[in-house]
């Protein structure tokens, strides 16, 4: 029985570890009496590193600050297509977008989304931008006459 119960204990383990969550060690038991009852003790630990990620999934942004260029969707772009997406967001303390708010032409709405919370801003300044696509050609970050952040 307790070779079995090694064997099932390290699967346990290594699917933990292919999947990239916890697992925990340990697992002390103290019941009583009858019942089913007791207290578990155990330790839990990340596995395959302790890089923390933010809410996209994202990995920290380390103190690195950029900007993720948006792609021109490929739709919009055969039909020659043109627009803007204004964008205002806090920026979380490890440097990625939260609270995102878009307004302007749609088509365009997930690719700005995506370059957003790609990028690595300014630890606690919230920003304030618009993506621009022109002539089915370029997308770029422009002023935000608004909020005067470029």
């Amino acid at each position: 029985m307790k070779r079995f119960t090694q064997v099932v204990c390290a699967a346990w383990l290594l699917a933990g570890c292919a999947s990239g969550g916890s697992v925990g060690i340990g697992g002390v038991g103290i019941g009583g009496g009858g019942g089913s009852s007791g207290v578990g003790v155990g330790l839990s630990f990340p596995v395959g590193g302790s890089t923390s990620t933010a809410d996209s999934g994202q990995a920290d942004c380390d103190g690195d600050v950029y900007r993720v260029q948006p792609r021109y969707p490929e739709q919009a772009a055969a039909q020659n297509y043109s627009g803007r997406v204004t964008v205002s967001f806090n920026v979380k303390l490890n440097g990625r977008a939260a609270d995102y708010e878009a307004a302007g032409d749609k088509p365009f709405f997930d690719e700005t989304k995506r370059a957003v919370m790609r990028s690595c801003w300014p630890a606690g300044v919230r920003q304030n931008l618009v993506a621009s696509y022109q002539n089915g050609k370029t997308a770029i970050w422009v002023e935000n006459s608004l909020s005067g952040t470029p």
